[in-house]
């Protein structure tokens, strides 16, 4: 893979394609043949190799590597994958500062440690290896050639390769967000849209392909911090009619009485570090454990270079990008596993978004499925599947205020049922956003498991910065526990609003990108004009020109070797054996 010789800031995606474009040479070989067989045949021949040279233009595939994370977790640069000891949990650090930009030459630079998103434990991971990041392939022929069945032009929320505005030399790869003709605004972490001749912006809303590849993780219960087992204050999942079963950890059952829902709430209890340092040094914390606001906290964004284990006094920056992800998200998905002894009694699903509730209720007698926002219904439907007596996979979703339902890989409600919040303000959390997360049962003995939350992404005002950063002022937390001693005040959170919002104005035949790791991308929004020289159209600096873009990702053909045991160190970063990630293979939504 070739590495650009330009250097970068180390939060953006760029790379080189590893591999030319298809040569030109058959084309030749086909008239040289066309010749000896007279006039017809040439003429054949000709038009023959003109279309096969059209049709490996057009299907050319380009394989690219990511070096760094603005794209993540949709596509990974250059990271390590840690284990955390505490819950087993398997999660990905950035670690693209210990390759030289220029040279792709290791540097001094070493990850020192890295957060688990799922418990907040903090783990050194210096010793760790290093992975190079994704290599994916980029279908061209979707975009240059949009008249052939399959292909299409460039569309909202597709993954593209496209060349730097600002050195065309250099390919970046982002999400496509703004279209032609449109203005675009971001506001509370979600994208709005202003078409052409329209006065009104209103939310965008992701297809339902997109909304799940892009979802972050929040928690899963299948992983427990190990030093907290036994320990009822930090659980997150509580309920007093549910009864986790004693061998089956994770499994909860209930059996409602009459017509009272037994219900089952998500807190989300999570150690801030200093109580992880009294946790694991085995002394009494110095007080209760409190639940916080979800916020846009990513373990991708927590690595540190060195030791900052001291959390007193003032904090360097380079440790805020590890602990201050302070923005709520609303937007969440709850999954899982239920069991039904039964075809009697009913189940529902609900998340909490600003107070407000955004329910599901299941009668598994009829198989009738109904969605409420607040007091409202926004839909009823018979779902396709028979989830009466049994088991059953669901997730049920409030992604950008549209509800969604999916019982054993059906979506019950297609893309799902929208809802809209009243015009020029967004929720606000409450108190009831701390436990905000919850299924209950009622008149039906049931069980669940393998739950797991999840959050929307979250697209920061300006890229790489903090939204609520000036409104701080004089609260503005110092280190990590009094930032989470903020989040556990929900009027607080609330009180830093309401939040401006910032508008682009999208010209014709130009587009515009951002970073699903919006916090840690440079994205459209952070680049200069710095390329007047070869384009004096006029182009606003966050627009990419249509004859800028490349093709549309496609997959991740080999996002790196997987060692396993018995892990023989012959380098920092070279461990063997190593088996292909196969996991991780896909296609890229």
């Amino acid at each position: 893979m070739v590495r650009s010789s330009t250097p970068r800031p180390e939060s953006e995606t760029f790379f080189k394609p590893s591999t030319s474009p298809a040569s030109a040479g058959d084309l030749g070989k086909l008239k040289g043949v066309a010749k000896r067989e007279g006039a017809r045949e040439t003429v054949e021949a000709i038009v023959v190799a003109f279309i096969f040279a059209l049709l490996v233009r057009g299907f050319e595939a380009e394989a690219f590597v990511i070096p760094t994370g603005s794209m993540a977790p949709t596509l990974m640069g250059r990271h390590k994958e840690v284990n955390c000891p505490q819950c087993g949990y398997l999660y990905a650090v950035n670690a693209s500062e210990e390759v030289d930009g220029n040279t792709g030459s290791p540097t001094s630079s070493r990850v020192y440690s890295g957060m688990c998103g799922n418990c907040r434990f903090q783990t050194k991971v210096a010793d760790e290896p290093s992975f190079k990041g994704d290599r994916i392939l980029v279908l061209k022929f979707l975009y240059d050639m949009a008249f052939l069945p399959g292909s299409s032009g460039p569309k909202r929320w597709d993954v593209v390769v496209f060349r730097y505005p600002e050195e065309p030399e250099i390919s970046y790869i982002k999400r496509l967000v703004g279209l032609p003709g449109e203005t675009l605004r971001i506001w509370y972490g979600d994208v709005f849209i202003k078409g052409s001749g329209s006065e009104e912006f209103l939310l965008e809303r992701k297809p339902m392909e997109h909304q799940r590849a892009m979802q972050m993780m929040v928690y899963d219960d299948a992983h427990r911090a190990k030093s907290l087992e036994g320990k009822a204050e930090w659980r997150r999942w509580t309920g007093g009619a549910w009864v986790e079963e004693a061998n089956k950890p994770g499994t909860y059952t209930a059996t409602p009485k009459g017509e009272e829902w037994a219900e089952i709430r998500y807190r989300n209890m999570v150690p801030d570090p200093g109580e992880w340092q009294t946790i694991e040094a085995g002394e009494k914390l110095s007080r209760e454990p409190r639940p916080t606001l979800i916020t846009d906290f990513y373990s991708y964004n927590t690595n540190l270079g060195a030791d900052h284990s001291d959390l007193s006094g003032d904090v360097r920056r380079e440790q805020e990008n590890a602990w201050l992800q302070p923005h709520w998200v609303g937007d969440l998905t709850i999954s899982g596993r239920l069991d039904a002894e039964g075809a009697t009694g009913s189940v529902r699903l609900e998340l909490i978004e600003g107070g407000v509730s955004n329910r599901c209720e299941i009668d598994l007698a009829t198989g009738v499925a109904t969605l409420l926002h607040g007091k409202a219904e926004v839909g009823r439907e018979t779902m396709g599947v028979k989830v009466g007596r049994g088991r059953h996979d669901f997730e049920f979703a409030n992604v950008d205020n549209k509800l969604s339902l999916l019982v054993d890989g059906r979506s019950v409600f297609g893309e799902g049922r929208t809802y809209e919040d009243e015009p020029g303000k967004h929720p606000a959390p409450t108190e009831a956003d701390l436990e905000p997360v919850r299924v209950a049962a009622k008149g039906a003995k049931v069980a669940l498991s393998d739950l797991v939350v999840k959050r929307d992404i979250y697209y920061t005002l300006n890229p790489g910065g903090i939204d609520y950063k000036n409104r701080f002022d004089s609260e503005f937390p110092r280190n990590a526990i009094e930032l989470f001693a903020m989040l556990a005040e929900p009027k607080r959170v609330a009180a830093l609003g309401p939040l401006e919002w910032v508008d682009y104005p999208i010209g014709v035949e130009r587009f515009m990108m951002l970073g699903d790791n919006s916090p840690r991308s440079k994205d459209s929004r952070g680049w200069s004009l710095a390329d007047r020289e070869w384009d004096p159209s006029g182009r606003e600096r966050w627009e990419v020109p249509r004859k800028m873009l490349t093709g549309k990702a496609f997959c991740i053909y080999w996002p790196h070797g997987k060692p396993f045991w018995p892990n023989i160190k012959l380098s920092p970063d070279l461990w063997v054996p190593f088996r292909p990630y196969f996991e991780r293979m896909r296609l890229i939504h």
